[in-house]
């Protein structure tokens, strides 16, 4: 065989290979979070929330009037049905909460989603919030849009600097979070608005926000996670009730 000849095939094979190795990992790194079983059971109706499909997502209806309403972008990979446990909570203390779907599991390539969830009931008082990137994107739909009246994010911190903003803000984080970097959280807390309600659950770790199992980084959680929920559900309704309600 032509020496040349046997040169382009094994320059060939490798180059296969090499394409090949690089879909696997591309596709194994942009995997999402499935949500775990009892996220799926959180998405069913009862005699306390109403849940419905919507074009943005899903929407939680409390029984009765709504004080307000959350519209919540997922974190990154995480498929949104992941947070229906600690979002059902929410609304069954009175919140319309909106669950927004978003492309490819990625909150940054529809960072305006909540404006149709808002839409929906312009009548309430609206908060936006996110958990990790999705909490970014939320500060970033805080920042441009006056109709968000409080910012709620979970294990997040924001893109932009928004220190001379008023906007009643919730950043809540878990102590075993071992997916933001200390680092970066210290040199991004002069960005929070003013006014921020900062909060450490114990025990509770950066996947511990939803259901969706173990997160790549991540540290362990030292609390059940039936407990982290409730946890981050009632500061989220406290903080609720006082930023869009008031005394």
């Amino acid at each position: 065989m032509n020496k040349y000849r046997v040169f382009w095939l094994v320059f060939l094979g490798g180059l296969l290979l090499f394409a090949a190795a690089i879909v696997w990992y591309t596709r194994r790194a942009l995997a999402p979070y499935p949500p775990a079983q009892v996220a799926l059971e959180a998405l069913v109706s009862d005699n306390q929330v109403l849940v419905q499909d919507r074009p943005y997502g899903w929407v939680f209806i409390p029984q009765g009037a709504a004080k307000g309403g959350l519209a919540f972008y997922p974190g990154g990979l995480v498929e949104p049905q992941a947070y229906a446990p600690v979002l059902r909570r929410i609304a069954a203390n009175g919140y319309r909460v909106a669950l927004l779907r978003v492309r490819f599991n990625l909150a940054v390539t529809e960072q305006g989603k909540a404006r149709q969830a808002m839409a929906e009931a312009p009548q309430l008082p609206w908060a936006v919030g996110g958990h990790s990137l999705g909490g970014v994107v939320a500060s970033n739909f805080a920042q441009n849009n006056s109709g968000a009246r409080a910012l709620v994010m979970w294990a997040a911190y924001p893109q932009n600097d928004l220190s001379d903003k008023a906007t009643p803000t919730l950043a809540l984080f878990g102590e075993r979070d071992g997916v933001i970097r200390k680092e970066q959280l210290e040199a991004s807390l002069s960005k929070f608005p003013k006014n921020t309600q900062t909060e450490t659950i114990p025990g509770l770790n950066h996947a511990g926000f939803g259901a969706y199992g173990p997160q790549r980084g991540d540290q362990p959680a030292t609390i059940p996670a039936e407990e982290g929920w409730n946890r981050v559900a009632r500061s989220t309704v406290d903080f609720l009730n006082r930023s869009l309600v008031g005394p």
